[in-house]
Protein backbone atom coordinates (compact mmCIF):
# COMPACT_ATOMS: atom_id res chain seq x y z
CA UNK A 1 0.00 0.00 0.00
CA UNK A 2 1.20 3.55 -0.94
CA UNK A 3 0.37 5.63 1.89
CA UNK A 4 0.63 10.10 1.79
CA UNK A 5 1.61 11.67 4.74
CA UNK A 6 1.03 15.37 5.25
CA UNK A 7 2.79 16.93 8.66
CA UNK A 8 1.96 20.19 9.45
CA UNK A 9 2.57 21.06 12.90
CA UNK A 10 4.63 23.86 13.41
CA UNK A 11 7.15 25.37 11.18
CA UNK A 12 7.57 22.76 8.07
CA UNK A 13 5.57 21.77 6.27
CA UNK A 14 6.22 18.21 4.81
CA UNK A 15 4.60 15.37 2.67
CA UNK A 16 6.15 12.19 2.29
CA UNK A 17 5.42 8.74 0.26
CA UNK A 18 6.03 5.28 2.01
CA UNK A 19 5.44 1.74 0.96
CA UNK A 20 4.23 -0.57 3.60
CA UNK A 21 3.61 -4.34 3.07
CA UNK A 22 6.12 -5.20 0.58
CA UNK A 23 9.40 -2.94 0.48
CA UNK A 24 8.69 -0.94 3.67
CA UNK A 25 10.37 1.97 2.34
CA UNK A 26 10.03 6.00 2.14
CA UNK A 27 9.89 6.45 -1.32
CA UNK A 28 9.90 10.46 -1.04
CA UNK A 29 9.85 13.48 1.18
CA UNK A 30 9.09 17.01 0.23
CA UNK A 31 9.79 19.44 3.06
CA UNK A 32 9.29 23.03 3.37
CA UNK A 33 11.74 24.65 6.07
CA UNK A 34 10.53 28.21 7.68
CA UNK A 35 13.89 28.95 9.50
CA UNK A 36 14.59 31.72 7.31
CA UNK A 37 11.56 33.36 7.68
CA UNK A 38 11.20 32.90 12.09
CA UNK A 39 14.76 33.63 12.65
CA UNK A 40 14.70 37.11 12.61
CA UNK A 41 11.90 36.90 15.61
CA UNK A 42 14.13 34.38 17.54
CA UNK A 43 11.57 31.61 17.48
CA UNK A 44 7.88 30.22 15.31
CA UNK A 45 5.37 33.07 14.68
CA UNK A 46 2.08 31.22 14.39
CA UNK A 47 0.37 33.77 11.65
CA UNK A 48 3.62 33.42 9.22
CA UNK A 49 3.84 29.36 9.71
CA UNK A 50 0.19 28.98 8.90
CA UNK A 51 0.67 31.10 5.65
CA UNK A 52 3.31 29.29 4.45
CA UNK A 53 1.66 25.48 5.29
CA UNK A 54 -1.02 27.27 2.93
CA UNK A 55 1.34 28.35 0.18
CA UNK A 56 3.69 24.99 0.05
CA UNK A 57 1.37 22.33 0.77
CA UNK A 58 -0.27 21.57 -2.29
CA UNK A 59 3.16 21.93 -4.63
CA UNK A 60 5.24 19.72 -1.92
CA UNK A 61 2.03 17.09 -2.07
CA UNK A 62 2.32 17.54 -6.21
CA UNK A 63 6.75 16.61 -5.63
CA UNK A 64 6.19 13.77 -3.45
CA UNK A 65 3.75 12.23 -5.57
CA UNK A 66 5.73 12.58 -8.37
CA UNK A 67 9.58 11.93 -6.78
CA UNK A 68 7.82 8.62 -6.08
CA UNK A 69 6.94 8.00 -9.94
CA UNK A 70 3.22 7.50 -8.65
CA UNK A 71 -0.22 9.56 -9.21
CA UNK A 72 -2.94 9.96 -6.27
CA UNK A 73 -4.76 7.39 -8.06
CA UNK A 74 -2.09 5.05 -6.76
CA UNK A 75 -2.50 6.28 -2.77
CA UNK A 76 -4.75 4.23 -0.50
CA UNK A 77 -4.29 6.05 2.90
CA UNK A 78 -3.83 9.24 3.80
CA UNK A 79 -2.43 9.99 7.24
CA UNK A 80 -2.04 13.42 8.88
CA UNK A 81 -0.73 14.73 12.27
CA UNK A 82 -3.70 15.83 14.22
CA UNK A 83 -1.61 17.08 17.28
CA UNK A 84 0.04 18.73 19.44
CA UNK A 85 1.32 21.91 17.40
CA UNK A 86 -0.01 25.21 16.28
CA UNK A 87 -3.85 25.37 15.85
CA UNK A 88 -3.47 27.77 12.38
CA UNK A 89 -1.05 25.03 11.14
CA UNK A 90 -2.56 22.09 11.43
CA UNK A 91 -5.71 23.57 10.19
CA UNK A 92 -4.23 23.59 7.03
CA UNK A 93 -2.62 20.15 7.02
CA UNK A 94 -6.34 19.27 8.22
CA UNK A 95 -8.16 20.78 5.73
CA UNK A 96 -5.85 19.42 2.87
CA UNK A 97 -5.89 16.16 3.79
CA UNK A 98 -9.65 16.60 4.09
CA UNK A 99 -10.47 17.63 0.69
CA UNK A 100 -7.91 14.97 -1.15
CA UNK A 101 -9.64 12.08 1.00
CA UNK A 102 -13.24 13.20 -0.06
CA UNK A 103 -12.13 13.87 -3.43
CA UNK A 104 -10.21 10.65 -4.28
CA UNK A 105 -12.81 8.90 -1.47
CA UNK A 106 -9.26 7.84 0.53
CA UNK A 107 -9.21 6.28 4.49
CA UNK A 108 -7.77 9.14 6.40
CA UNK A 109 -5.66 8.18 9.66
CA UNK A 110 -5.11 10.56 11.89
CA UNK A 111 -1.70 10.71 13.85
CA UNK A 112 -0.28 12.27 17.33
CA UNK A 113 2.59 14.18 16.49
CA UNK A 114 4.62 13.06 19.61
CA UNK A 115 3.69 8.92 19.08
CA UNK A 116 5.03 9.62 15.54
CA UNK A 117 8.59 10.68 16.78
CA UNK A 118 8.58 7.19 19.07
CA UNK A 119 7.71 5.40 15.87
CA UNK A 120 10.40 6.88 13.47
CA UNK A 121 13.38 4.61 14.44
CA UNK A 122 10.97 2.13 13.23
CA UNK A 123 11.68 3.26 9.60
CA UNK A 124 15.18 1.64 9.62
CA UNK A 125 14.76 -0.78 12.87
CA UNK A 126 12.18 -3.17 12.40
CA UNK A 127 13.41 -5.07 15.26
CA UNK A 128 12.72 -3.01 18.33
CA UNK A 129 11.42 -4.97 20.76
CA UNK A 130 8.93 -3.94 23.27
CA UNK A 131 8.74 -2.91 26.39
CA UNK A 132 10.49 -0.10 25.32
CA UNK A 133 11.63 3.01 26.80
CA UNK A 134 10.93 6.01 24.53
CA UNK A 135 12.74 9.61 25.34
CA UNK A 136 11.25 12.41 22.80
CA UNK A 137 13.37 15.73 23.07
CA UNK A 138 12.76 18.46 20.93
CA UNK A 139 11.90 22.34 21.17
CA UNK A 140 8.67 22.33 22.24
CA UNK A 141 8.77 18.55 24.08
CA UNK A 142 10.34 16.87 26.57
CA UNK A 143 8.80 13.45 27.91
CA UNK A 144 10.02 9.52 28.55
CA UNK A 145 7.22 7.01 27.81
CA UNK A 146 7.08 3.70 28.44
CA UNK A 147 5.42 1.36 26.12
CA UNK A 148 4.74 -2.34 26.90
CA UNK A 149 3.48 -2.61 23.15
CA UNK A 150 2.33 -0.61 20.59
CA UNK A 151 -0.67 1.60 21.25
CA UNK A 152 -0.02 1.40 24.76
CA UNK A 153 1.79 3.78 26.40
CA UNK A 154 2.20 5.33 29.44
CA UNK A 155 4.25 9.24 30.05
CA UNK A 156 6.83 8.21 33.33
CA UNK A 157 8.14 11.70 32.88
CA UNK A 158 7.22 15.42 30.97
CA UNK A 159 9.30 18.76 31.63
CA UNK A 160 7.48 20.85 34.06
CA UNK A 161 8.49 23.88 32.69
CA UNK A 162 10.22 24.83 29.02
CA UNK A 163 11.68 21.66 26.87
CA UNK A 164 14.90 21.18 26.39
CA UNK A 165 15.46 22.44 23.02
CA UNK A 166 13.54 25.43 23.99
CA UNK A 167 16.03 26.53 26.76
CA UNK A 168 19.06 26.22 23.93
CA UNK A 169 16.87 28.40 21.40
CA UNK A 170 16.28 30.99 24.35
CA UNK A 171 20.24 30.49 25.46
CA UNK A 172 21.01 31.32 21.81
CA UNK A 173 18.56 34.04 21.20
CA UNK A 174 19.54 35.74 24.51
CA UNK A 175 24.03 35.84 23.21
CA UNK A 176 22.73 37.05 19.58
CA UNK A 177 24.00 33.13 17.89
CA UNK A 178 20.63 32.77 15.85
CA UNK A 179 17.44 30.50 15.41
CA UNK A 180 17.53 27.49 15.81
CA UNK A 181 20.10 27.23 18.70
CA UNK A 182 20.23 23.80 19.32
CA UNK A 183 22.61 22.98 15.88
CA UNK A 184 24.09 26.46 17.00
CA UNK A 185 25.39 25.08 20.16
CA UNK A 186 26.21 21.90 18.94
CA UNK A 187 28.82 23.52 16.48
CA UNK A 188 30.02 25.12 19.11
CA UNK A 189 31.05 22.87 21.60
CA UNK A 190 34.33 21.46 19.80
CA UNK A 191 35.46 24.81 21.00
CA UNK A 192 34.68 24.50 24.69
CA UNK A 193 36.08 22.64 27.86
CA UNK A 194 32.51 21.13 29.20
CA UNK A 195 33.81 20.45 32.33
CA UNK A 196 35.13 24.38 33.51
CA UNK A 197 31.56 25.51 34.33
CA UNK A 198 29.64 23.25 36.39
CA UNK A 199 25.70 23.38 36.53
CA UNK A 200 23.19 21.81 39.41
CA UNK A 201 21.10 18.99 38.83
CA UNK A 202 17.49 19.52 39.03
CA UNK A 203 15.26 18.02 41.76
CA UNK A 204 12.05 17.96 42.21
CA UNK A 205 10.67 19.17 45.78
CA UNK A 206 7.64 16.10 45.43
CA UNK A 207 10.56 13.26 44.53
CA UNK A 208 9.06 13.06 41.16
CA UNK A 209 10.38 11.86 37.77
CA UNK A 210 9.70 14.81 35.34
CA UNK A 211 12.08 17.08 34.17
CA UNK A 212 13.33 21.02 34.36
CA UNK A 213 15.07 22.97 32.43
CA UNK A 214 14.48 26.60 33.33
CA UNK A 215 17.15 26.86 35.96
CA UNK A 216 19.70 25.87 33.61
CA UNK A 217 18.92 28.90 31.86
CA UNK A 218 18.96 31.16 34.91
CA UNK A 219 22.13 29.61 35.71
CA UNK A 220 23.73 29.93 32.91
CA UNK A 221 23.09 33.44 32.68
CA UNK A 222 23.85 34.13 36.24
CA UNK A 223 27.45 32.79 35.77
CA UNK A 224 28.19 34.88 32.00
CA UNK A 225 26.75 37.95 33.59
CA UNK A 226 29.33 37.38 37.45
CA UNK A 227 31.99 36.91 35.31
CA UNK A 228 31.39 39.60 32.92
CA UNK A 229 31.80 36.54 29.71
CA UNK A 230 32.17 38.30 26.28
CA UNK A 231 30.91 36.14 23.32
CA UNK A 232 33.36 35.33 21.36
CA UNK A 233 35.78 34.80 24.64
CA UNK A 234 36.98 31.70 25.42
CA UNK A 235 35.27 31.99 28.87
CA UNK A 236 32.16 31.93 26.61
CA UNK A 237 33.07 29.11 24.71
CA UNK A 238 33.49 26.51 27.64
CA UNK A 239 30.23 28.35 29.40
CA UNK A 240 28.04 27.01 26.47
CA UNK A 241 30.09 23.97 26.13
CA UNK A 242 29.32 23.05 30.07
CA UNK A 243 25.84 24.44 29.78
CA UNK A 244 25.38 21.52 26.58
CA UNK A 245 27.11 18.25 28.47
CA UNK A 246 25.03 19.65 31.22
CA UNK A 247 21.52 19.26 29.47
CA UNK A 248 22.68 15.77 27.75
CA UNK A 249 23.74 14.17 31.23
CA UNK A 250 20.91 15.42 32.84
CA UNK A 251 18.28 13.60 30.06
CA UNK A 252 21.02 10.40 29.76
CA UNK A 253 21.15 10.08 33.62
CA UNK A 254 16.97 10.08 34.45
CA UNK A 255 16.27 8.13 31.32
CA UNK A 256 18.98 5.42 32.48
CA UNK A 257 17.54 5.40 35.91
CA UNK A 258 13.85 4.90 34.58
CA UNK A 259 15.65 2.40 32.06
CA UNK A 260 16.97 0.23 35.41
CA UNK A 261 13.68 0.20 37.35
CA UNK A 262 11.47 -1.38 34.54
CA UNK A 263 11.23 -4.12 32.08
CA UNK A 264 13.17 -2.60 29.10
CA UNK A 265 13.94 -4.39 25.92
CA UNK A 266 15.19 -1.25 24.25
CA UNK A 267 15.33 2.13 24.20
CA UNK A 268 14.54 4.79 21.71
CA UNK A 269 15.57 8.26 21.70
CA UNK A 270 14.04 10.95 18.59
CA UNK A 271 12.64 14.27 18.25
CA UNK A 272 15.06 17.18 16.74
CA UNK A 273 16.95 17.26 19.74
CA UNK A 274 18.14 13.53 19.64
CA UNK A 275 20.35 15.15 16.34
CA UNK A 276 22.50 16.78 18.28
CA UNK A 277 25.91 14.81 18.23
CA UNK A 278 27.05 14.24 22.04
CA UNK A 279 23.75 13.38 23.01
CA UNK A 280 24.07 10.69 20.54
CA UNK A 281 27.69 10.02 21.68
CA UNK A 282 27.01 9.61 25.28
CA UNK A 283 23.84 7.83 24.87
CA UNK A 284 25.14 4.97 22.88
CA UNK A 285 28.48 4.55 25.19
CA UNK A 286 26.45 4.63 28.00
CA UNK A 287 24.26 2.05 26.57
CA UNK A 288 26.81 0.05 25.28
CA UNK A 289 27.90 -0.24 28.55
CA UNK A 290 24.59 -1.13 30.34
CA UNK A 291 23.62 -3.68 27.64
CA UNK A 292 20.40 -1.77 26.58
CA UNK A 293 19.76 -1.87 22.92
CA UNK A 294 19.33 2.04 21.70
CA UNK A 295 17.75 2.73 18.31
CA UNK A 296 18.48 6.57 17.24
CA UNK A 297 16.42 7.96 14.76
CA UNK A 298 17.78 8.37 11.40
CA UNK A 299 18.97 12.47 11.40
CA UNK A 300 16.43 13.28 8.62
CA UNK A 301 13.43 11.74 10.81
CA UNK A 302 14.67 13.44 14.04
CA UNK A 303 12.55 16.80 13.05
CA UNK A 304 9.52 17.07 12.21
CA UNK A 305 8.60 14.92 8.61
CA UNK A 306 5.60 13.53 7.11
CA UNK A 307 7.52 10.10 6.75
CA UNK A 308 7.14 9.11 10.31
CA UNK A 309 3.33 10.37 9.73
CA UNK A 310 2.90 7.90 7.17
CA UNK A 311 4.81 5.36 8.86
CA UNK A 312 2.73 5.23 11.75
CA UNK A 313 -0.85 5.81 10.41
CA UNK A 314 -0.22 2.70 8.21
CA UNK A 315 0.16 0.86 11.44
CA UNK A 316 -2.95 2.34 12.89
CA UNK A 317 -4.80 1.51 10.34
CA UNK A 318 -4.52 -1.94 10.52
CA UNK A 319 -4.98 -1.84 13.79
CA UNK A 320 -8.49 -0.61 13.18
CA UNK A 321 -9.41 0.18 9.09
CA UNK A 322 -13.14 0.47 9.94
CA UNK A 323 -12.98 3.88 11.76
CA UNK A 324 -14.08 6.86 9.85
CA UNK A 325 -12.57 9.75 11.04
CA UNK A 326 -15.37 11.87 9.32
CA UNK A 327 -18.08 10.54 11.35
CA UNK A 328 -16.31 11.23 14.55
CA UNK A 329 -16.01 15.27 13.24
CA UNK A 330 -12.01 15.32 12.84
CA UNK A 331 -10.79 18.67 13.65
CA UNK A 332 -7.17 19.82 15.23
CA UNK A 333 -9.00 20.25 18.42
CA UNK A 334 -9.81 17.56 20.07
CA UNK A 335 -6.89 15.78 18.73
CA UNK A 336 -9.06 12.86 17.82
CA UNK A 337 -10.21 12.38 21.48
CA UNK A 338 -13.73 12.16 21.56
CA UNK A 339 -17.06 10.94 23.96
CA UNK A 340 -18.83 7.61 23.53
CA UNK A 341 -21.61 10.30 21.90
CA UNK A 342 -19.04 10.57 19.28
CA UNK A 343 -19.09 14.14 20.02
CA UNK A 344 -15.85 15.80 19.95
CA UNK A 345 -14.39 17.71 23.31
Amino acid sequence: MYILGIESSCDETAVAVVERGEKNAVLSEQIKSQVDLHSPYGGIVPEIAARTHYEAIDLLARRALNQAGIGIDDIGMLALTLGPGLVGSLLVGLAFAKGLALVHNLPLVAVDHIAAHIEAPFISHAEIAYPLLALVVSGGHTSLFYLEEKFNSRVIAKTRDDAVGEIMDKVAKHFGLGYPGGPLLDELFVKGDPQKFTFKTPRMSDGGADFSFSGYKSALLRQAQCLNVQPGSQDFFDLLASFLSALVNYLLSRTLTVAKSLPVRSLIVSGGVSRNSLLRQRFSRECARMGVPLYLAEPRYCTDNAAMIAWLGYEKYLANPSLNYFDLYLNSYSRAHFRESGKHR
